[in-house]
């Protein structure tokens, strides 16, 4: 690549860091305080995790036809959607006084976060090929290091003024996400817009369940993850605030140090991932979140947690990269969105339950039994992740 063919891709890349740096101090932000915002509204931990299987549900249903829609007419303008529909959703949370303006917010956020996979294949269309878990690394980095301003922010906000101005925030770091994504965001679909074909669209999330033979074993591995994750951590800090008096200062901090070590941690993992293969550092990031499950399981006491999820942040750090530069690798660039949406669906169908079964779980044995479900699984899955997952041979 020439000069100026490398000096457009790591201005694309700024602009995408930048991007990711607001959407990670929005995101953490309402991620830190939402269930503990949802338990001081009286709902339990069930009806928690209804919620969080209802945005997974609505992701589920319309990501696949996002995908064909983007592919057929680019990137950018469905972007600006997603952050309109995000910018919503946290202004449902302000103005929540009952369980009804959170249920609009969650579909708003469902409909936000099925655009994902249109996100995901602008930072693949910005890379060359064989740097594509480092990119999405350094992307991913920005996401949650400046996320680290949110997880530290929340708690402490939370605790002294009120839910309503962590939500305040959020929404001001998501209107400047939407603003920057409208004026600054380039379009990267390679070739021209073309006429949507709505049939196809329709037909998205039929396709998505029957994923191609050669993804399989990547899908149902990936499937089990998001049972395993969704039952059990994904419900921390909502099981933590109900069974044991966790303060969001508490919440916060140790959403910190996962946070912390997940961003150090993206980059080098990211490019040793391009050299030694994502399958293995997939298989590794499920091995080490277990020594964290097995620390919680084994002590609640705030210095235990704190340690635990500084573990957690490595695990997420071996994953993340990897598991986004695989799919990446291994569909067709012509219909790219429309494929990373239906691996969503397919492994979001498979998880949709989770968090449900979680919190049903929490509310009739307490803590430990969701977590040792998570841990179970995540070790089954680990073992499924070596045996099934291989990665694309490099030319």
């Amino acid at each position: 690549m020439d000069v100026g063919g490398r000096l457009l891709n790591w201005g694309r890349l700024l602009t995408l860091s930048i991007i990711s740096a607001l959407r990670g101090v929005r995101d953490n932000l309402r991620l830190v305080v939402w269930q503990p915002f949802a338990v001081s509204l009286g709902l339990d931990m069930k009806a928690v995790g209804s919620l969080e299987s209802l945005t997974d549900f609505i992701r589920i249903l319309t990501e696949p036809s996002f995908g064909s829609v983007s592919d057929a007419v680019g990137r950018k303008r469905l972007l600006v959607v997603r952050e309109a529909l995000m910018l919503a959703s946290g202004l449902m949370f302000l103005l929540a006084r009952s369980w009804h303006l959170l249920f609009v917010g969650m579909i708003l956020n469902g409909l936000s976060n099925a655009l994902y996979s249109v996100w995901s294949s602008v930072v693949a269309e910005s890379s060359e090929p064989d740097r594509l878990a480092f990119i999405y690394s350094v992307v991913g980095a920005c996401y949650t290091g400046f996320g680290l301003l949110g997880t530290l922010g929340a708690g402490y906000i939370a605790d002294a003024f009120g839910y309503g101005w962590v939500y305040t925030a959020a929404s001001g770091f998501g209107l400047a996400s939407l603003i920057i994504v409208w004026l600054r965001l380039p379009e990267t679909m390679v070739g021209e817009p073309r006429r949507i074909d709505w049939v196809k669209a329709a037909m998205a999330f039929a396709k998505a369940l029957n994923p191609p033979r050669r993804l399989r074993g990547f899908y149902l591995a990936m499937g089990l993850d998001l049972v395993a994750f969704g039952m059990g951590v994904r419900l921390l800090s909502g099981m933590l605030s109900k069974g044991y008096g966790y303060t969001g200062t508490m919440i916060g901090l140790y959403t910190t140090a996962m946070t912390l070590t997940m961003a150090v941690g993206q980059i080098p993992l990211g490019r040793l991932a391009d050299r030694f293969g994502y399958a293995r550092f997939l298989a590794a990031s499920q091995f080490t979140a277990c020594v964290m499950l097995g620390m919680m399981i084994y002590s609640k006491q705030f210095e235990v947690v704190l340690a635990a999820n500084l573990i957690l942040g490595v695990a997420n750090a071996f994953w993340m990269p990897a598991e986004q530069a695989w799919i990446a690798a291994n569909v067709n660039p012509e219909e790219r969105a429309q494929a990373l949406g239906s691996f969503s669906t397919f492994r979001g169908l498979i998880g949709l339950p989770a968090p449900l079964i979680g919190g049903a779980l929490f509310d009739a044995y307490g803590f430990d039994t969701p977590i040792a479900m998570n841990l179970v699984i995540a070790l089954i899955d680990g073992v499924l992740i070596l045996v099934l997952v291989k990665d694309k041979p490099k030319t």
